[in-house]
């Protein structure tokens, strides 16, 4: 069964992914913290022709991120390829964050993506297959004072995606990020939640020997 999990299913990146590898005939499984707005996406997805499940999780809780992706596995079978897109945002002067709220959102923003591979990549190695791809963003490289927590968490990433892609070196297991180096905006001929998704499936079609780790777009 071809699968694609979408961790952090939303609006904009995420639903444009979804879309977009949805009419290409693969199964969607969104990951969120809400349900009822998980449910909503399902229906919007199913009226458009698209098959689409979803599971209940909270990212920065490791076991609730695996209960959730093993409910899908059960159900679904083992996914040809997850996306980590979650992400917790404070808009803040950095002289007026506070810590706690840093923390706790770098429990999101890189915590879940730690999580994910924890859980995920034992089995990809044993079976040397599985595509891993990440939502990074230019704050990754150079932080943003009104926006200092998801700065924090998208260069925290990016690190993190980078070891792990070292990791899976000389093998087929694919580990990637789209760095997205602008304002995500729907009307952005660029920026735009539809083109920004081509970029996961020009990762997604990579094969062995010529995969990329990072677009920088």
């Amino acid at each position: 069964m071809a699968l694609i999990t979408i961790i952090g299913a939303g609006t904009g990146i995420s639903d444009a992914v979804a879309r977009l590898f949805g009419k290409k005939g693969y199964t969607i499984a969104l990951l969120a913290r809400t349900e009822s707005k998980l449910q909503e996406q399902v229906q919007k997805l199913t009226a458009q022709g698209i098959k689409a499940v979803y599971a209940v999780a909270d990212v920065s809780e490791a076991d609730s991120l695996k209960n959730a992706l093993f409910q899908i596995r059960d159900t679904q079978g083992h996914a040809d390829m997850i996306l980590y897109n979650a992400a917790a945002v404070s808009v803040k002067d950095i002289v007026e964050q506070d810590w706690e709220t840093i923390k706790s959102q770098f429990d999101v923003n890189v915590g879940g993506a730690f999580h994910l591979a924890k859980l995920v990549l034992p089995f990809c190695l044993k079976e040397n297959k599985g595509k891993i791809f990440f939502t990074g963003g230019g704050f990754a490289l150079q932080g943003d004072p009104q926006w200092t927590s998801l700065s924090i968490g998208k260069a925290a990433l990016r690190n993190l995606v980078q070891a792990l892609a070292k990791r899976v070196e000389n093998t087929n297991v694919h580990i990637a990020q789209v760095t997205v180096c602008g304002y995500v905006n729907p009307q952005d001929e660029k920026y735009s939640p539809d083109k920004i998704a081509e970029q996961y499936w020009k990762l997604f079609e990579q094969k062995e020997g010529t995969f990329e780790n990072e677009i920088m777009y």
